[in-house]
């Protein structure tokens, strides 16, 4: 029967009715009890593990903020030691220029000093020969008007002179030569390189000489003969020396020398041509690299085979030189990419790379850094060319040339590397690539 009905609780063991139910009833309440504890203390060990990482958190966000900001601090103070290397190159320019321009300015006042007195010189010897050459018509003049009022001395009578007569000669008596006759005198060379021309009769005289062999003019503005160039001579030569009167030369065919030379040297330069195509073209493009081919071209896309999570991919191409990118695992990283895809096609003529975890030495000699990167261009015609880029154990920037066309994706592949240890991760800090379109 039910409580409710009136009949008796059963008894318990020491006589008491419903014993045991109140202790059923405090082992539930303990146990309630002990579950309610244990579930406090698991919410209590939820919150400190929430907060333990909601403070790791911070605290990565922190370190990544002042990594940041560290290397925003770096990149303005290269910035501003640059413009000061500028500034102060342009003001040394600025010096080197002024003091140029002022020794020239120097020397063309020496040289005008020079000039004028040389003339000065030249007119004061020009006025002493005026002065002698008229102080001599005096004295002719004197001298004709004495001859004209004295009479002249009586002349001597000569001495009669025996006409010589040939002596005579013993037959087979050998004779001296007779005297040749004189040949009539060729016409004047024409002024030899380096001789002054007389402005007024064209003779040609010693650079010594003030005034003219042949007419007397004064020399001071007289031109100078240059000596002729040899394909000038070549192709007009200088006239011949006049032939004596009564000299007939002797009748011959002339070769046509100026046709002929012309002909041979226009054959030669057209073979030339045509045998170095090859060498002239590649220093045609050779050249065009050097003067177009230096404007930096960024990727669009950049991908890692792996990447650690401090030092991701993008961070190759960020601009930070304390920021590089590392393989995920540790060891030589041989076998590890990044891959670099380009928005338009063009001709890569040049690869730079900063090697290390930095462009600071004690941080880059901290890691390991690649020895040999192996280049991978794919073309828009979906072709691959493979170019080897060998680096300098050195920290700093380093610069490959390469001379690929029409290039629109780019793998570098770590080949070998520098200091490699189990521990340490290979790093690139920064790769730019230059080209043209």
């Amino acid at each position: 029967m039910s409580p409710s009905s009136g009949a008796p609780a059963p008894a318990t063991g020491d006589g008491r009715p419903g014993a045991h139910v109140t202790e059923a009833a405090a082992a539930t309440a303990e146990d309630r009890a002990a579950a309610a504890e244990r579930a406090a203390e698991a919410r209590a060990a939820a919150d400190r593990a929430a907060a333990d990482q909601a403070a790791a958190e911070r605290a990565t966000a922190e370190r990544r903020a002042a990594e940041r900001e560290a290397a925003d601090r770096a990149a303005a103070e290269r910035t501003a030691a640059e413009k000061a290397a500028r500034d102060e190159e342009t003001a040394r320019q600025a010096a080197a220029d002024a003091a140029a321009a002022q020794q020239a300015a120097e020397a063309r006042a020496a040289a005008e000093r020079a000039a004028a007195e040389k003339a000065a010189a030249e007119r004061a010897a020009e006025e002493k020969a005026a002065e002698e050459k008229a102080a001599q018509e005096r004295a002719a003049r004197t001298a004709a008007a004495a001859a004209l009022v004295a009479p002249p001395p009586p002349a001597r009578p000569a001495a009669p002179v025996a006409p010589q007569q040939p002596a005579a000669v013993k037959p087979g008596t050998p004779q001296a030569p007779r005297k040749p006759r004189p040949t009539p005198k060729a016409d004047e060379a024409p002024p030899a390189p380096g001789d002054l021309i007389c402005g007024s009769c064209g003779a040609g005289n010693a650079p010594t000489r003030k005034f003219c062999r042949r007419c007397g003019t004064s020399l001071a503005d007289a031109p100078v003969a240059q000596r002729r160039s040899w394909w000038s001579r070549l192709w007009r030569p200088d006239p011949k020396a006049a032939r004596a009167a009564g000299y007939r030369p002797p009748r011959r065919r002339r070769f046509p020398t100026r046709p002929v030379v012309a002909i041979v040297v226009i054959g030669a330069i057209v073979a030339a041509v045509l045998a170095f195509r090859p060498e002239i073209e590649r220093a045609r493009i050779s050249v065009l690299d050097r003067i177009q081919g230096n404007t930096a071209v960024n990727p669009t896309q950049i991908a890692a085979s792996s990447e650690l999570p401090e030092r991701p991919a993008r961070q190759i191409r960020d601009g930070a030189t304390n920021l590089p990118w590392s393989p995920a695992a540790p060891g030589d990283g041989v076998g590890q990419f990044v891959d670099m895809a380009f928005a338009q096609p063009f001709r890569l003529t040049r690869v730079l790379v900063i090697p290390g975890s930095s462009d600071v030495e004690k941080d880059y000699l901290a890691g390991s850094s690649p020895r040999v990167l192996t280049l991978t261009a794919t073309t828009s015609a979906g072709t691959q060319q493979t170019v080897e880029l060998p680096l300098a154990d050195r920290v700093g920037l380093q610069s490959v040339a390469t001379a690929i066309d029409d290039v629109v994706a780019v793998r570098l592949t770590i080949s070998s590397t520098y200091r490699a240890t189990p521990e340490t991760h290979v790093a690139i800090a920064e790769v730019e690539f230059r080209g043209r379109s």
